[in-house]
């Protein structure tokens, strides 16, 4: 059953608000996936991470991959993956938009950004790679990645002092 844009959790139920529109059946579905690779440094290599989003099916237009410290609040190749997320989920909601990283700590603090955007998150590798959604079954180990990710770049900077 779909759910009305301007119904989240914790918000009350109206009586009145129009049950959303059901998809026609020839409606086309499909997953959307963008892939993102980062590095921290100029001297790491970003090949690997390139090698096995491409493995995993994500076509090279799709892949946005920067060398840059998660200690920059804006990155622009984060921010130009997002792009494209922020323009399906306006044009196509009834896609499904995967957000690919090799592993968890590519991501740094911008989980949380992907829960805003309700995208999917795949890690390839970590701790426990898979499929993790901003909602439903999905999203309290979503929301603890992220806490995670926040958690170890906090770590690195207090080491690195």
């Amino acid at each position: 059953m779909p759910t009305p844009a301007d119904r989240g959790p914790g918000q009350p139920w109206r009586p009145g608000t129009p049950v959303p529109l059901a998809l026609a059946p020839d409606t086309p579905t499909a997953d959307i996936r963008i892939g993102y690779a980062r590095c921290s440094t100029l001297t790491q290599e970003l090949q690997s991470q390139l090698d096995a989003l491409a493995k995993h099916g994500i076509p090279r237009d799709k892949v946005f991959s920067e060398k840059i410290s998660t200690r920059v609040r804006v990155r622009p190749q984060f921010e130009a993956a997002l792009a494209p997320a922020r323009q399906i989920e306006a044009h196509a909601p009834h896609c499904r938009v995967i957000f690919t990283v090799y592993e968890m700590k590519r991501l740094g603090r911008d989980a949380a950004e992907l829960t805003a955007h309700g995208l999917v998150l795949q890690m390839l590798a970590g701790p426990l790679p898979g499929m993790y959604g901003p909602s439903g079954p999905g999203r309290l180990p979503f929301a603890f990645f992220a806490a995670m990710a926040e958690t170890e770049r906090e770590n690195i900077r207090e080491s690195t002092l």
